[in-house]
C-alpha cells in the first residue's frame, strides 16, 4: 500500500478541509497536552540549549499545530523566567500530500499574535520562533544528527505499530530526545 497516496488530509480552509474538520484531533491532543508540555520542559531543563529543536511528526494543516507550538513556547518561556529564552526551531513533518501551503499562509498572523503575547507576558526581549516544513514519511530518516531536542506526535504514532521493529519505541516518542 502506498501510504502517501492513500492517506491524506483535505487541504485548504474550505468547508471540507482538514483545517475546518479536525475538532476530534484537537480534543485528543488536548487530553495529553499536559504530558507533552511537561516532557518538553524536562527536555529543555536537562539541556538548556540556546536554540531548541522541536519536531511535530504528523502535523496538521490547520491551527491545531500552531496552537500546540504556542503552548510549547509559553511553557519554555515560563521555565526561563530568569534567563533569556532559547530561539525555537520547529519542524513540521507530514506526508508530502499535506497542505503545507495552507499552514504557511496563516504563519504571518500567528507570528504577530505570538510575539505580541510574548512581549506582554515576558516584558523582555523575546527570542525568535522559526517554523519550517519537513515533508516525508517518518518510516525513514527526516532530520540531521543532533538537531532536535524534542520530538512529539499528537495523532500519528499509531502508524508505527505496523512496523514491528519500530513499534516498540512508538510509545516512547513523546519523550524522545535527540
Amino acid at each position: 500500500m502506498d501510504v502517501e497516496k492513500v492517506f491524506h488530509m483535505n487541504g485548504g480552509h474550505g468547508e471540507q478541509s482538514y483545517a475546518q474538520n479536525s475538532h476530534l484531533q484537537k480534543k485528543a491532543s488536548d487530553m495529553v497536552k499536559h504530558i507533552t508540555l511537561k516532557s518538553l520542559a524536562e527536555a529543555y531543563i536537562s539541556t538548556e540549549p540556546e536554540s531548541l529543536g522541536i519536531a511535530d511528526l504528523g502535523c496538521s494543516s490547520g491551527k491545531n499545530t500552531l496552537s500546540t507550538i504556542r503552548e510549547m513556547v509559553e511553557v519554555i518561556d515560563k521555565t526561563t523566567s530568569n534567563t533569556p529564552p532559547p530561539e525555537y526551531r520547529v519542524y513540521l513533518n507530514d506526508l508530502p500530500t499535506n497542505d503545507f501551503n495552507a499552514l504557511f499562509k496563516i504563519l504571518p498572523e500567528f507570528y504577530e499574535e505570538l510575539n505580541s503575547e510574548r512581549h506582554i507576558r515576558c516584558q523582555k526581549q523575546v527570542s525568535s520562533v522559526f517554523i519550517a516544513g519537513c515533508p516525508g514519511t517518518f518510516y525513514g530518516r527526516l532530520f540531521p544528527n543532533k538537531c532536535l531536542h524534542f520530538i512529539y506526535s499528537a495523532n500519528s504514532l499509531h502508524w508505527l505499530s505496523r512496523v514491528s521493529a519500530v513499534g516498540s519505541i512508538a510509545s516512547h516518542k513523546n519523550t524522545s530526545r535527540t
